[in-house]
């Protein structure tokens, strides 16, 4: 079961008349409301993950910039205090 498209209304009519027919069409049209209900749900859900995992790189770049940024400054600091003592 393909999940990921759009669900698709059943091929075959139901053959009853009456009450039973329009019953049985509502039903199935709720069904395929839904399908649709949850696949957008689904899809919506997906949206948000991938805007999380972005997100999170985005921080992680922003973070190991700031490290090397550190690392720089302490290594300089280093190396100016190796200069006053040497």
């Amino acid at each position: 079961m393909n999940l990921t498209t759009a669900p698709m209304a059943p091929i075959e009519r139901p053959t009853v008349r009456g009450e039973l027919a329009a019953h049985t069409h509502i039903v199935n049209q709720e069904n395929v409301v839904t399908l649709i209900q949850e696949a957008l749900a689904r899809s919506h859900q997906h949206e948000a993950q991938r805007a999380a995992a972005e997100h999170r790189l985005a921080r992680s770049i922003v973070a190991g910039r700031r490290w090397a940024r550190l690392a720089a400054w302490a290594s300089a600091r280093a190396e100016r205090a190796r200069h006053r003592t040497g």
